[in-house]
């Protein structure tokens, strides 16, 4: 209902300007219509080439749309006009990895942690793609500090057993496995009783 009245009114104040077509292109993007909002995004982006958001949410949208190609054009044109957005690089990251590029999804995501050492979305999808690229030891390493940092996360415990069995250490893979679910137990347990 507030969205609604806003949009109503910037469009009044500013018919066919920037902020009030921004507000159509996210309030499609929230109701699912990701064609619309690329088209309107892309209007922004051709009008305001400085626009960084517009970039972003344009690549959001492809990648809602499945065209991934187009999502890294976005991603590099948002980069360009703002070099220091660790959600850029993340996802520009996660495009060049479903795009199979490898190389170019570490470099990402390692930008990413450049600019938030303490990331852990891209410190995990870096270690993804170390265990796609076959840096299985440089993976774990990484896998295992994660965890210990935040030991109730199970895809983490997940990902370092995965780790563990590329390695071909199935009897470490094992005990990991039971170690963490010894460790979510303790943890339920503490919870109970708090």
């Amino acid at each position: 209902m507030l969205l609604k009245w806003f949009k109503k009114e910037e469009k009044q104040r500013n018919p066919g300007k920037p902020e009030a077509l921004l507000i159509d292109a996210i309030a499609a993007f929230e109701n699912g219509d990701f064609d619309t909002a690329a088209d309107i995004f892309i209007q922004i982006a051709n009008n305001n080439q400085e626009h960084p958001l517009a970039h972003l949410l344009l690549a959001r949208s492809f990648i809602q749309l499945g065209d991934t190609e187009l999502a890294v054009e976005a991603l590099r044109n948002h980069l360009e006009v703002d070099p220091e957005s660790c959600e850029g690089f993340i996802y520009l990251g996660l495009a060049l990895f479903d795009l199979e590029q490898t190389d170019g999804a570490e470099e990402a995501f390692e930008a990413a942690i450049k600019l938030k050492s303490n990331s852990v979305l891209a410190r995990e999808n870096l270690a993804i793609a170390k265990i796609e690229g076959g840096d299985l030891n440089e993976a774990l390493d990484e896998l295992l500090e994660l965890h210990e940092a935040n030991p109730s996360d199970n895809t983490l415990s997940e990902l370092v057993i995965l780790a563990l069995g590329k390695l071909g250490r199935w009897d470490a893979a094992k005990r990991y496995a039971s170690y963490t679910i010894q460790m979510a137990q303790v943890t339920e347990s503490t919870e109970d009783t708090e």
